[in-house]
């Protein structure tokens, strides 16, 4: 598997699925939150590296070098996964509902949006009773 670039250019999508496609690494090699966040920036380019460069000189000037990774994600998606376009998201997750989608296509929209709206499905039982509230209503019976 080669680690995925990220230049900073691209759609909010581009953005997401290279987070996605480091955290698959990730999992594999076990990494520490200093560990993952150091290769994370060596996968960054262009404009995305000018971003972390950046980041970098404001955090040395507050002395405040050390970042863990749920941090550095969260500034990531501030800078390239905009407000809007998240927010966006879980107004989509919010109306959700199954309509002409088959069922499995269904359960992927919803784990693909549901990271958007977390404040509303804090437990199994809220995430559960979300997915079947949006099922057609002949499955859902």
């Amino acid at each position: 598997m080669h680690p995925p670039t990220f230049d900073g250019r691209g759609d909010t999508n581009a953005a997401e699925d290279w987070i996605q496609g480091i955290e698959e690494i990730f999992s594999i090699l076990k990494c520490t939150d200093q560990q993952k966040v150091r290769f994370a920036a060596l996968k960054l380019t262009g404009e995305a590296k000018r971003w972390w460069n950046y980041e970098e000189v404001i955090r040395e000037a507050k002395g405040t070098r050390v970042i863990v990774w749920a941090q550095f994600k969260h500034n990531f998606f501030d800078r390239f996964f905009s407000k809007a376009d998240r927010e966006a998201r879980a107004r989509e997750f919010i109306n959700l509902v199954q309509g002409t989608m088959t069922v499995r296509q269904y359960a992927a929209r919803f784990v693909e949006l549901s990271r958007f709206a977390t404040y509303l499905i804090l437990d199994e039982e809220r995430k559960t009773r979300k997915f079947e509230e949006g099922l057609n209503y002949r499955i859902y019976e």
